[in-house]
């Protein structure tokens, strides 16, 4: 059972490097450049990504699908973690786009007629970086937490 310790320290280890990767992508993806506003959007997302942290089993996320499409094999080793990465890419950075999105366009003050406009022409952007990002990030923090230790969850 991982203990909170863990659990905190997985989580700052991925998110502090994975909002920073976001947030270059959607200043670049979006037109807007680097900006006071970027730093504050860092900020924002930074506590988006740290509640959706704590609220989302990732490492039972990662290391279930890793199991149970790959039995046998660590879930957490090349090629198997393709699979899982890309389950929680989908999972964070949709709402991630959708929170970045709607603070970048209130402080430029840009009307919010364009919000999914916006939004979807980040998305695939976003996606992209944040798949790369959870492929370096993701077992990197495991490691540095221990949790790569605890193995998979058992199967039902």
């Amino acid at each position: 059972m991982p203990t909170k310790k863990m659990i905190l320290t997985q989580n700052l280890v991925f998110n502090l490097p994975t909002c920073l990767v976001m947030t270059v992508t959607a200043a670049i993806a979006s037109g807007a450049g680097f900006n006071p506003g970027t730093i504050i959007q860092y900020f924002i997302g930074l506590v988006a990504i740290d509640i959706l942290g704590f609220v989302i089993p990732v490492q039972k996320i990662a290391m279930g699908i890793g199991a149970r499409f790959f039995p046998g094999k660590n879930p957490m080793a090349m090629p198997q973690f393709l699979l899982p990465a890309a389950v929680l890419t989908v999972i964070f950075t949709v709402p991630m786009t959708l929170i970045m999105t709607f603070v970048g366009l209130k402080m430029g003050g840009v009307p919010l007629n364009i919000y999914w406009f916006a939004f979807l022409g980040t998305l695939p952007w976003m996606l992209l970086a944040a798949y790369v990002s959870v492929l370096i990030f993701l077992p990197l923090s495991m490691k540095v937490s221990g949790l790569d230790k605890m193995g998979p969850p058992p199967q039902k």
